[in-house]
């Protein structure tokens, strides 16, 4: 029987998830997991939607959410476009210490003078001709422009001023204005903020036009949604322009993947959300009615913190594509946070390889078994690109080889590992991957490969097998330590966890002390494993906290679940303050007004914020959306017992009438 249904893509560093849900009783009834090729995403989901259709009739999907990293990448990978940025009322020492400590993202910035104070006064007029012969040197510099003002949030007037002045100007020109992202007060982690979403919405537009005419071309005529940090998702058109909220999109489809997940198993308990993927580890809290916490912090990327409200989020560089290397100096096997591709993976889809790992054994001696196979390296102009690319040509591919037959030099190894981190050469090596086809706990890739691997890692000092079973129990261990140490950290007591902590944690679940004491870890909640290499680790590390760990049926595909059942939310907040007179001000998105006394001011803001909601709710994704809000007045008394009125906030929440899965 034919099926209506919801398609949900979950487009990640490692696998690209598809899973289509059906309208009628929230089941999957197809999935896929489909390799993302990093220079082809739009290629990799073309190929997921390919495998879809073999087993769904493409007129039964009626919608479409995509859930990625895209964003996330791009501000971590510094390849955001170039873009201006207008500061308006800026002090001019404090934008200069912002620039030196990189905390914005914008390559050419604009001061002028304007903005406002804390009750929304204009502090200086607004420079326009300033603006207009600076913004001048911007053409053809620059497709995309942020504006932020000076306590913009109380006052958006200058913002929106200067919006429309560029806009006259360069008509086609992508504009971002701070107070349409961020309500918070933070002046420069607000221009950070809009800065990084106008060198967003260039490269996430073109991408998002690409998803939207490849499900065309396969006759998925339907809307696309985009799931943001938060777990709700808004419409294509608004990703496209505010595409800064759609960072950790990718991690918060997978917590509300697990939360319908654990729902659907009948869970009612605080729970433990452990996403194990290729290259990193998200644990996410759930309370006990599947609701993750949201962090009021603001999402931090790289090395860039935004105003960007999300999920709180815990994220460690561990994965089943972790690199594993063995430390001299300690005599311990370390796992990641760099990520290779897994031997065993390489050399099924190229056979050649295997040979390769064997020609270099060295018994007795570990060493790292990491071979270079894929090369992007387009010039020779520098001496060390040139000898290894002739290195490289000659078949020479792992760096025992290059060195020993002159090609590189040891000392030289950290330039080959520089030119891992741009993209230019991609690893194979040693992974947990392998660990557990070793241990033939999996059998999916070449298993000869691995045990080929584990020999070269130890040196033939001990078996492959010990080996492989020491680096398992150490990413196991390393899992169950972390959720620990969020759960430590939620509960007020992370500073606890120093790192002399953290190594006696790790002895005493790896039962690695000679002679006692010893302790039991419990943390009173369900543990819930999802990503593709759970099944692997997640009992384990559970048991060593008290519980005995759950893999939900479509663990594997919980980041595509979670597209498909994500549900559009949105929040906006409207402040009334008092002021000198007896007058109170509205603080609307347009601008502010004054009223004589505070019931008028909020029976005017409500007149205009109904309709002006309603229609930002229709934009950023809603078709039939409802309202609620709710009036929250602050007061404070005097030692007199007099109360005076500080401030009053209206809170407008926003759902949509009729959700897919409730």
């Amino acid at each position: 029987m034919d099926r209506e249904g919801i398609l949900g893509i979950d487009a990640g560093g490692t696998f690209t998830d598809l899973a289509f849900l059906s309208l009628a009783d929230a089941s999957v009834v197809a999935s896929a997991k489909i390799p993302t090729d990093h220079d082809d995403l739009v290629g990799t989901i073309g190929r997921g939607l390919d495998f879809i259709s073999d087993k769904v009739d493409v007129k039964n999907i009626k919608a479409v959410s995509l859930a990625t990293t895209f964003a996330t990448n791009a501000i971590v990978e510094g390849k955001i476009r170039a873009s201006g940025l207008v500061l308006i009322g800026y002090d001019e020492e404090q934008v200069k210490r912002a620039v030196e400590n990189n905390k914005f993202g914008a390559d050419m910035i604009i001061l002028i003078s304007g903005g406002h104070d804390t009750k929304g006064n204009e502090r200086e007029p607004l420079d326009l001709v300033k603006l207009r012969h600076s913004v001048k040197k911007l053409d053809g510099t620059v497709k995309s422009i942020a504006i932020s003002g000076f306590f913009s949030v109380r006052n958006p007037s200058h913002e929106i001023a200067v919006k429309e002045e560029i806009f006259s100007m360069y008509p086609n020109m992508l504009v971002t204005c701070g107070h349409e992202l961020s309500s918070d007060l933070d002046a420069i982690l607000r221009a950070a903020t809009t800065s990084l979403n106008a060198g967003l919405i260039p490269i996430v537009m073109e991408l998002l036009d690409s998803v939207e005419r490849v499900l065309t071309e396969r006759g998925i005529d339907v809307p696309l949604s985009v799931v943001r940090g938060d777990g709700s998702h808004v419409s294509s058109g608004w990703a496209k322009s505010h595409p800064i909220e759609t960072i950790v999109s990718g991690p918060a489809a997978s917590a509300v993947g697990a939360a319908f997940l654990r729902k659907a198993e009948g869970l009612n308990r605080e729970s433990w959300v452990v996403d194990i993927g290729g290259t990193t580890t998200d644990i996410i809290h759930l309370d006990k009615d599947g609701n993750p916490a949201i962090s009021q912090n603001g999402a931090s990327v790289g090395k860039h913190k935004t105003l960007i409200k999300a999920i709180d989020i815990f994220t460690i560089g561990l994965g089943g594509d972790s690199r594993v290397v063995y430390n001299k100096k300690t005599g311990k096997y370390e796992i990641g946070p760099g990520r290779v591709r897994p031997l065993c993976s390489a050399v099924s889809d190229m056979p050649g390889l295997s040979k390769k790992i064997v020609s270099w054994r060295k018994s007795n001696e570990p060493n790292e078994p990491l071979l270079i196979i894929k090369n992007k390296i387009s010039s020779g102009d520098e001496n060390f690109e040139s000898k290894l690319q002739e290195g490289l040509n000659n078949g020479f591919i792992s760096r025992e080889a290059l060195a020993d037959n002159g090609y590189i030099s040891r000392i030289s190894y950290s330039k080959l590992e520089d030119l891992n981190k741009a993209g230019l050469v991609e690893f194979a090596g040693f992974t947990p991957t392998d660990a557990l086809h070793v241990l033939k706990k999996l059998d999916k890739w070449d298993g000869e490969a691995s045990q080929n691997g584990v020999r070269i890692l130890s040196g033939d000092k001990i078996s492959a097998e010990k080996t492989a079973e020491i680096i398992y129990k150490k990413f196991v261990v390393l899992v169950a330590l972390n959720i620990f140490k969020k759960s430590m950290m939620l509960n007020g007591f992370g500073y606890y966890l120093t790192d002399d902590a953290e190594k006696l944690i790790i002895k005493m679940m790896l039962d690695d002390l000679k002679k006692g004491p010893s302790l039991k870890f419990k943390v009173n909640s369900e543990i819930i494993g999802i990503g593709a290499p759970a099944w692997a680790f997640i009992k384990e590390a559970a048991e060593l906290l008290g519980e005995d760990g759950r893999i939900p049926s479509n663990a594997e595909v919980a980041g595509a679940v979670g597209a498909a059942v994500s549900s559009f939310f949105m929040k906006y907040s409207v402040w009334i303050t008092p002021m000198k007179g007896d007058m109170f001000r509205v603080h609307l998105p347009v601008g502010i007004y004054d009223f004589k006394d505070l019931e008028t001011a909020v029976d005017r803001a409500e007149e205009f914020m109904t309709p002006w909601i309603t229609e930002r709710a229709k934009k950023t994704g809603a078709n039939v959306p409802m309202i609620k809000s709710v009036r929250v007045d602050e007061k404070a008394e005097t030692s007199g017992g007099t109360k005076i009125h500080l401030w009053t906030e209206l809170l407008y929440s926003v759902k949509e009438q009729d959700e897919h899965f409730l």
